[in-house]
């Protein structure tokens, strides 16, 4: 459920990375939650024909953070945003979802960013332990990256971005 909570506030951002957990756990919620509104709109129907009123509702008010977590997706194996396009088109749309979410991910950052780490929840964010480890790993992120830089897998300018995304985790 945290996937969907998670792609849900992050409603239209279509920059960043997202893992394969989080685009399935959150389709796989978002079809339960369809379930439920279809459930709910043959109750109100009373037995007639069922019509779309609360499932439509709910299908409008997700499709952009579909898209969205698609295109993260998509970004997270290196592939550009667009492809999502391919999800549009009838027949090879489902094909492409599904293969989308199948993909294999880029270790380490590429240039869409760095891969999301595992949430700790066993220490608080401010916890001096937990800065001190903080701070070898942005370290060893910042490395990695100038590293990508100096081989040309990233320019100056994808470089600087990164960089300034890494520090920007250490002013929260």
């Amino acid at each position: 459920m945290t996937a969907y909570i998670d792609a849900m506030r992050r409603y239209v951002d279509f920059s960043g990375r997202s893992t394969r957990a989080q685009f399935w756990s959150y389709h796989l919620a978002l079809l339960g939650i369809a379930v439920g509104t279809f459930i709910i709109d043959i109750v109100i129907s009373g037995g007639r024909e069922p019509q779309p009123l609360v499932s439509a509702l709910v299908v409008i008010g997700h499709y952009i953070p579909s898209l969205a977590i698609i295109v993260r997706r998509l970004h997270d194996s290196g592939s550009s945003g667009w492809l999502v396009l391919l999800c549009l088109i009838p027949g090879i749309g489902i094909v492409a979802f599904i293969a989308f979410g199948c993909f294999t991910p880029t270790p380490g950052p590429n240039r869409y960013g760095l891969p999301l780490q595992p949430h700790s929840q066993s220490a608080p964010a401010t916890a001096p332990a937990a800065s001190q480890a903080a701070n070898g790993s942005v370290v060893d992120r910042i490395e990695k990256i100038a590293a990508l830089r100096a081989s040309g897998a990233i320019d100056d300018a994808e470089y600087a971005q990164l960089k300034n995304q890494i520090l920007s985790g250490i002013a929260r």
